[in-house]
């Protein structure tokens, strides 16, 4: 028997859980420093219960929780059911996330069981950065210290240059084309990155050099007449990394670049950020204004994600 552990950040599971999870976020140092030292967790709990009550109504559209759990627990299952078929092999699966429930600290606990012969370890962030992949892995780790775990493990950081995943992003963007009724040479892509502090570059994080990689992976397999990448979802009272994709769209718009794919790459499931913050805002703009633009699906619970998972852990 084996055991695959996926981490997440996490997102609320009603609409009473959001201002906890915002806090949850913003109090944590590691992810956003405000640098205002113990006045964080002050300023953490105001942010959390101003932004809770904007972003309800775009919770209540999603049907009143974040949609990422449901899609992890239905993708977890396919992962389990194309393990076993493929390997002949018995594959439990666990969650853990870091603001929210179930908690890292808490499910951690699965590792004890001495039946799993081996425990695959990885999160859902494909590129590594260390207020996303490196938050959950700091509090695995540190779990684990106090719970210390049987069996063999294999360690997965990040899997953005796998080749099944980025054949996954490829198809989307061939099938944006066709949504756009055009052809691929004459669309524009987009990709759209979540933006981390600059600072967070200072530091040595690999986050933004591995989107600009894992595009060129993409790009060699396709003809397209240009591209871009950049940044969303910034909050806070700090400086992000840019440019940000509202007002890239803006910029092509102005220039008179029609046909656009947005490409939201470091994302994998449908969430706040591109249900509302792209789908929502950002496209439904630019359509009023006449722009020909889409963004591709996500890759949410799709076999073919399925089968890149299984790829990953393989590799």
């Amino acid at each position: 028997m084996d055991l695959l552990y996926v981490m997440y950040m996490g997102g609320p599971d009603s609409l009473e859980g959001i201002e906890e999870f915002l806090y949850n976020l913003f109090s944590d140092k590691d992810i956003i420093d405000f640098k205002i030292g113990k006045l964080q967790n002050f300023v953490a709990k105001i942010i959390a219960k101003r932004r809770s009550k904007k972003v309800m109504p775009d919770y209540i559209k999603m049907g009143g929780s974040s949609p990422q759990i449901k899609h992890l627990q239905n993708l977890l299952q396919k992962v389990k059911e194309k393990y076993e078929t493929h390997y002949q092999r018995e594959l439990c699966t666990e969650v853990g996330m870091c603001y929210y429930k179930p908690f890292i600290e808490e499910t951690v606990k699965t590792l004890q069981n001495e039946k799993f012969e081996k425990i695959f370890v990885m999160t859902m962030y494909p590129q590594y950065s260390y207020t996303t992949s490196g938050a959950c892995f700091k509090r695995f780790y540190s779990a684990i210290n106090v719970i210390p775990p049987t069996g063999n493990f294999k360690i997965i950081p990040y899997w953005y240059k796998n080749e099944k995943y980025n054949k996954c992003i490829e198809k989307r963007i061939k099938y944006a084309a066709n949504e756009l009724k055009k052809d691929l040479r004459d669309c524009y892509i987009l990709f759209s990155a979540h933006s981390l502090p600059e600072y967070t570059l200072k530091k040595g994080d690999v986050y933004a050099r591995q989107i600009h990689e894992q595009i060129d992976i993409i790009l060699k397999n396709l003809e397209i007449k240009g591209y871009e990448l950049a940044f969303q979802s910034r909050t806070g009272p700090i400086k992000w990394l840019g440019p940000e994709t509202k007002d890239v769209i803006e910029k092509l718009s102005e220039k008179g670049i029609d046909n656009v794919i947005v490409v939201p790459i470091s994302f994998v499931s449908d969430h706040i950020e591109t249900l509302i913050e792209l789908d929502e805002q950002y496209i439904k703009n630019a359509k009023e204004k006449g722009i020909n633009i889409v963004r591709t699906s996500s890759l949410n619970d799709s076999d073919d994600f399925a089968e890149a998972i299984i790829s990953i852990l393989e590799e």
